[in-house]
């Protein structure tokens, strides 16, 4: 155990590049690697800022477990309880890790109701103490995940273009507002699969558009039904475009990782290389930053991906 004095309350994010990667790819890219953050993904930036920021002492949230995972080690580190409200089809190692951190597992079946609905009861049972928290959709949430921009700006000679998941848009929100805060001019470029192309559809009609369902897509971390409403007006005014990847483009993204970086990645941290494996066109001329948002897989899965 390292003493206290020598913790961080967030891991910096290890920017790399592979050139095993770049000869398989034929183009330069660097890999900003969120895989080694706290809990395993980036969603510790804005778990850490909501618990920072909150004065209730029972924080509960939705997620598919990653947000989730996070908000219970940041309570756990402050002594406050958490409650994590999870599909029944998360990721097992997702769900075993929110309960390693001390966090209670609400399993739900979203075939039935909305993540919201459930959330609602779980608030009504347990009273005036707890405080929802959205994964994506709050101030909060943005600003901590602003601090990767804060990161990443000391190699802005080194890119052009940054490539991001996007789910409930919280992460790429929140670097565009860090990139802005900098005064650093990039290009910043979703990706979402198309089973769940709300984000897209949403940007093109100038208006959120729901999914109508949670999308069935391996890419876990971004199956939610729509755009955040802090998100969208950020969205609109910073990104450049959103991306659609198919299914087999995210796992061979996950198996080009694994091969040609020796990373191991879930499959919503994979979008951004899905992205330039499905659209090499569009990065041609252009030094992409990929953003890997999180490795958060259960080991079966991953061993089949990377096998196929």
């Amino acid at each position: 155990m390292l003493q206290n004095k020598c913790k961080t309350a967030l891991r910096p994010t290890l920017v790399v590049e592979s050139v095993k990667l770049n000869t398989e790819l034929g183009m330069d890219v660097l890999l900003g690697l969120e895989t080694f953050q706290h809990t395993g993904s980036f969603k510790f930036r804005a778990a850490h800022n909501v618990v920072h920021n909150s004065s209730s002492p029972h924080l509960v949230t939705a997620s598919s477990g990653n947000f989730g995972q996070a908000l219970a080690y940041a309570c756990q580190l402050v002594g406050k309880k958490c409650t994590v409200v999870m599909p029944e089809t998360s990721s097992q190692a997702k769900v075993d890790a929110v309960r390693g951190f001390g966090g209670e597992v609400r399993l739900i079946d979203v075939s039935k109701r909305t993540r919201g609905e459930w959330l609602l009861d779980v608030l009504i049972e347990i009273g005036h103490d707890a405080e929802s928290v959205s994964p994506y959709d709050d101030e909060r949430v943005i600003a901590g995940n602003s601090t990767l921009a804060d990161e990443l700006v000391q190699y802005k000679d080194c890119f052009d273009t940054v490539v991001v998941p996007i789910g409930g848009g919280g992460l790429s929100a929140g670097l565009i507002e860090g990139f802005r805060r900098h005064e650093v001019d990039v290009t910043i470029i979703g990706v979402e699969p198309a089973l769940g192309n709300d984000a897209a559809r949403s940007l093109a009609a100038g208006e959120i558009i729901a999914n109508e369902k949670e999308p069935a897509t391996i890419a876990d971390g971004v199956r939610t039904l729509a755009l955040g409403h802090h998100n969208f007006p950020i969205l609109q005014s910073g990104l450049s475009e959103i991306l659609e990847v198919e299914e087999p483009d995210i796992v061979a993204a996950v198996k080009l990782l694994f091969l040609q970086a020796n990373l191991k990645t879930e499959p919503t941290g994979a979008l951004s290389t899905a992205a330039v494996l499905a659209h090499k066109r569009k990065f041609e001329h252009k030094r992409p930053l990929l953003i890997v948002s999180g490795g958060n897989v259960d080991p079966a899965l991953f061993a089949k991906l990377i096998s196929e």
